[in-house]
């Protein structure tokens, strides 16, 4: 709870008392000793956080001095905040000064804030006098950390597969790098039980016999002091004590001392990953025997990745299962896991309380203890019921541990992050960058490096997902906290970060300055009210009431004049009150998913805005004509819905992320040549309304090309735009150069004919993804062969290609002479919606590997016209088809698809319609998967199924003439799956049916008859292949092929 009054906060504070608008606001005043009066009292209270903090899960009157010192460095944050603003107004530094709401007199200002400091001084002294026995520290003191008590295996669960794992890998004379020592580290969050199984490991009989010299080493506060250690070992393996110092004299010792021995180092709970440490230590340990092992536990990924030698090895250890959690649980609480005797209350919440701790065992050996020697129904109840950490707080029990010093021996930015994430929801998944854009708004992230802000954020969030207090959510843009980690945040966060719902909104503290809230009930928070100096408030509603939404949103905005921080996520209210503006303060907004119809000029005058955020306003078309006065806003995130850019967004010159950019009719809005002063903009950019390009001369070239930062670029014209001018729409694509960094590019409703070339350009040699959607007028494939970086390829709705050729292998300013493979690097490509796609064909000459060598995914999706493909992809693994009516077989007759995907493991057809057999020779030997579904036109499996020896997924679905199966199926087969194959089903009846003995070897077997009842030859069946049928005419379709513009 310390935190966020500590290092973190009281630091911003100094730099803000000693910055120079400050310093010259009060020059020669009075009102300067008062200031130094300020600081003085503040450097006081910081001396005291240090032993404050390590006592404070100790003594309640700790805590309770740690409340009212944060309040007193919340205020003065508050004040001097308000003091550095003013500042900057009085010196005319904000461009838009005279237009905002003119302040008190500056006589009367100082006035109010003299007036303010001698409370703020006052409060502090006290504190000062007053403290709970508290020593003034200047360096944090860590606490020593007691040895690990040794294990019995008889007390632990789930862990038996985790140790097989790591002794096959102790075993193993495998010693990577090319030398003789091999580190395997065990990485997992705290309480997970990482010192547990490497104590089982450890005095395991086959690891005893494997090694001759075994050696378990605390490491002291997680920090490695190499000469220290290095001492250590000597004295353990010689007997003897080593006093030198010397660090040469030490390593050669070292290496004289393990050398012809075969040892195991265990280093348990490590979290120094200062790099040159560990190469100085490894080079130390290197001259043992073939086969040396180190053991090391840590809950961070980073010490892992720098102490590995060679192929990485690393351990993730999960948490265990709720079986094995229920039976840890009953050992320590003294119960009979299988018994009945409590099973209707105390087994009943004994499971509940199991399931609460998530598989962390820390937790539930932990609770378990407390409850084994209480029988009282009630009391398990409360446990069930209460907070974890309250019931630490409490003495109860004795989780805390683990995690705590987890969190005490963080620094103190990553404790002041860490602890303002008790604001988000438990167990919800949260956008990597909203979260650090938070942090920056809150001052969290002032780095003394030369870097940005959102770099510096970028790498406290990776510290705290390597230490595990986060976790990596569906994918590396999202993460999750651990419901334990949440607890511990909102213990040290304490009474001033609250994460409420309709449950608990109404428990608000007057002291809470950080709130979000997730609910519908806005009646009942009335409470929000008494919070004077709230600075985030986070509302998540979830109703659709805009009259609640009004009612609590006006007094909200009179009151709170230190937010720091505003979000007002999906509220159905269509304009916001003008009094927006009076958040003088405010460094981040988010109306995301609100249904605004406009917003209010007054949102200009909040000058200290970073972070604005408009994605998902369905209905908001266009931004602020005075948008340029906002010259500290960072980053602005605007809805698909964008029209136009105001005439001013040039400048906004300090922005890092802008998501796009909609170029406007010349009249009244800002032209494409206004992102020329962007040029700091970080990560993905859309431009949008490109055919509203009015001039091509208007030096296009210098738009993007010096926006080095940038890798993501997306270009759109209007689908319903008719292009007249073909040739201009070429040319404007051909005029917009881009920065050599950029990886990724895709195009949407490019109206011209053909493309201009961009292999030709140097500019995109580095494109990694590129991708072409809609570009109804082509009837051409641009020439992309020679992008050299070149992995991952799209192209939909092209609808006039018809054949695929030489052009789209080489430009016309190269050839195949050249002696460069086309597609050299391409890994991924799908080609969907070419309905008059009829020919695909490699170069004379490239058919043997020379074109997409590397190939390892083909995706062809709704080319109906296909009728085969090219006959050589030699590292293909994926060919996923979907709705080629014609393309079966896949390769020309005459070809073999073994010989043509050589490596191909899965096979995906659905919705083809053409050869009665799948294929017409052999099939890949590599296979593993292969799924046929609404196949109509297929009537048998080629009997080589027999001879695909790797197979193990086979599934075939709406294939209703399909008649039976091969003569064989593979041994490997361990998955099949037979849906509504109608003429297949009665063959597989179990036991009787013809087809039964041909599958009966096989461990998993689905076979789901259809049940509906089908009339035959019925002109209705959609899946009834009729090649001759016209479709429709559907001038809305941008797939129909026979849509003309």
């Amino acid at each position: 709870m310390a935190e966020l009054v500590g290092g973190a906060l009281l630091n911003v504070l100094f730099d803000r008392l000693a910055s120079q608008e400050v310093v010259d606001f009060f020059k020669g005043k009075k009102s300067t000793v008062k200031l130094g009066e300020l600081e003085s009292e503040l450097h006081s209270a910081g001396l005291l956080l240090n032993d404050a903090e390590e006592k404070l899960i100790k003594d309640p009157k700790v805590r309770k001095w740690l409340d009212n010192l944060k309040e007193a460095v919340y205020d003065a944050d508050d004040l001097v905040y308000k003091i550095k603003t003013r500042a900057l107004e009085k010196q005319g530094k904000s461009s838009f000064t005279t237009k905002v709401k003119n302040f008190l007199p500056t006589t009367s200002f100082e006035k109010e804030m003299k007036g303010e400091i001698d409370e703020i001084v006052e409060k502090l002294k006290r504190l000062r006098n007053d403290n709970p026995g508290l020593r003034r520290v200047e360096k944090q003191e860590l606490p020593e950390r007691l040895p690990t008590p040794l294990v019995k295996e008889s007390e632990v669960y789930g862990r038996d597969a985790d140790k097989e794992a790591i002794i096959k890998l102790l075993l193993s004379d495998d010693a990577s790098g090319g030398d003789n020592l091999s580190v395997i580290p065990i990485v997992g969050m705290g309480g997970i039980g990482k010192t547990t199984l490497a104590q089982l490991v450890f005095h395991d009989e086959r690891v005893k016999n494997n090694f001759n010299c075994k050696e378990w080493f605390t490491v002291e506060h997680g920090k490695v002091d190499c000469l220290k250690l290095m001492k250590t070992i000597i004295k353990r393996l010689e007997h003897g004590d080593c006093k030198t110092e010397e660090p040469l004299y030490l390593q050669q010792k070292l290496r004289e001392t393990l050398s012809g021995k075969k040892f195991l180092f265990v280093f348990d709970d490590v979290w120094d990953d200062d790099r040159q440490k560990w190469d100085l230590l490894k080079c130390s340990l290197t001259s043992g025997l073939h086969g040396s092992k180190i053991l090391v536990t840590t809950r961070s990924t980073n010490v892992a990745s720098n102490m590995k030698t060679g192929q990485p090895i690393q351990y993730d250890l999960k948490e265990v299962s709720y079986d094995d959690g229920w039976l840890l649980f009953s050992k320590y609480a003294r119960i009979d896991a299988n018994s009945d005797e409590y099973l209707d209350d105390l087994q009943v919440i004994g499971r509940d309380i199991v399931r609460k701790c998530n598989g962390l065992p820390l937790a539930i050996k932990s609770l378990a203890s407390l409850l084994a020697h209480e029988r009282n129904k009630e009391k398990w109840g409360n446990i069930l019921k209460n907070d974890i950490w309250d019931l630490y707080e409490k003495k109860s029990i004795d989780i805390l541990p683990a995690l705590w010093w987890s969190y005490y021996y963080l620094p103190s930015h990553l404790k002041s992050c860490f602890a303002y994430c008790a604001l988000i929801p438990k167990s919800s998944i949260t956008r990597k960058e909203k979260i650090i854009l938070l942090w920056m708004a809150e001052d969290l992230l002032n780095s003394t490096s030369n870097g940005s802000m959102e770099e510096f954020g970028e790498e406290c969030f990776q510290d705290l997902i390597s230490r595990s207090f986060f976790q990596v959510g569906e994918d590396e843009s999202t993460f999750v906290m651990h419901d334990l980690m949440h607890d511990l945040a909102n213990f040290v966060s304490g009474e001033f970060c609250l994460a409420s719902d309709d449950s608990n909104c109404s428990s608000c503290s007057p002291k809470v300055r950080h709130l979000s809230y997730v609910g519908v009930d806005l009646e009942k928070f009335e409470a929000l009210y008494k919070a004077k100096g709230l600075r985030t408030f986070i509302m998540l509603y979830r109703g659709n009431s805009s009259f609640q939404m009004k009612h609590l949103l006006e007094p909200l905005l009179r009151r709170r004049s230190c937010l720091r921080v505003l979000t007002l996520y999906n509220w159905n209210i269509a304009k916001l009150p003008d009094a927006i503006g009076d958040l003088k303060y405010l460094k981040y907004l988010e109306l995301s998913g609100a249904g605004l119809h406009e917003i209010p000029e007054t949102i200009c005058s909040l000058y200290n805005l970073q972070t604005l955020m408009l994605d998902e306003c369905t209905v908001l078309t266009r931004l602020p004509a005075n948008i340029g006065n906002l010259i500290n806003l960072r980053h602005l995130f605007l809805p698909y819905s964008f029209k136009e850019m105001p005439l001013q967004i040039g400048k906004l010159t300090s922005l890092y992320t802008l998501n796009r950019f909609a170029v406007g009719p010349e009249n009244g809005s800002a032209s494409i040549k206004q992102l020329k002063e962007l040029q700091n903009l970080h990560g993905t950019l859309e431009i949008s309304g490109l055919e509203n390009v009015a001039c091509v001369k208007d030096d296009l070239g210098t738009v993007l090309k010096d926006k080095k930062f940038l890798r993501k670029l997306t270009l759109l014209w209007n689908f319903c735009h008719r292009a007249h001018g073909a040739q201009k729409e070429k040319e404007v694509l051909g005029a917009l150069k881009v920065h050599a960094n950029l990886k990724e590019l895709s195009i949407w409703w490019y109206p011209g004919t053909d493309f201009p070339n961009l292999v030709g350009d140097h500019l995109f040699s580095n494109i990694v993804t590129l991708s072409l959607y809609v570009c109804l007028n082509c009837s051409v494939l641009p020439p992309l062969g020679q992008l050299s970086s070149l992995k991952h390829l799209k192209i939909e709705s092209l609808r006039g290609v018809k054949e695929i050729n030489s052009e789209f292998y080489y430009s016309s300013a190269g050839s195949s002479a050249s002696g460069t493979k086309p597609f050299r690097s391409l890994e991924t490509l799908c080609f969907e919606h070419l309905r008059l796609l009829e020919k695909w064909s490699f170069m004379e000459g490239e058919a043997e590997g020379g074109v997409f060598p590397r190939l390892k995914e083909l995706r062809l999706i709704d080319c109906t016209k296909l009728k085969s493909l090219p006959g050589c992809f030699p590292s293909l693994r994926i060919l996923d088809t979907h709705y080629c009516r014609q393309i079966l077989p896949i390769v020309p007759r005459g070809q073999q698809m073994d010989v043509a995907f050589p490596s191909l493991e899965t096979l995906k057809i659905s919705e083809c319609y053409g050869d009665e057999l799948l294929v017409q020779g052999g099939l890949p030997t590599s296979l593993k998967e292969i799924s046929l579904e609404w196949c109509g036109s297929l009537t048998a499996l080629d009997n080589c199924f027999e001879c695909l020896t790797s197979l193990e997924k086979l599934h075939i679905s709406h294939c209703y003439r399909m008649r039976c199966l091969p003569k064989e199926l593979p041994a490997s087969l361990s998955d099949l799956t037979i849906i509504d194959c109608d003429s297949l089903t009665p063959r597989l009846k179990r036991e009787t049916g013809e087809d039964w003995p041909i599958i009966a070897h096989i461990p998993n077997v689905t076979i789901e008859p259809n049940l509906d009842v089908e009339e035959e030859d019925d002109p209705n069946n959609p899946y009834e292949p009729n090649l001759d049928d016209e479709e429709e005419d559907d001038p809305n379709n941008p797939y129909d092929d026979s849509n003309e513009l």
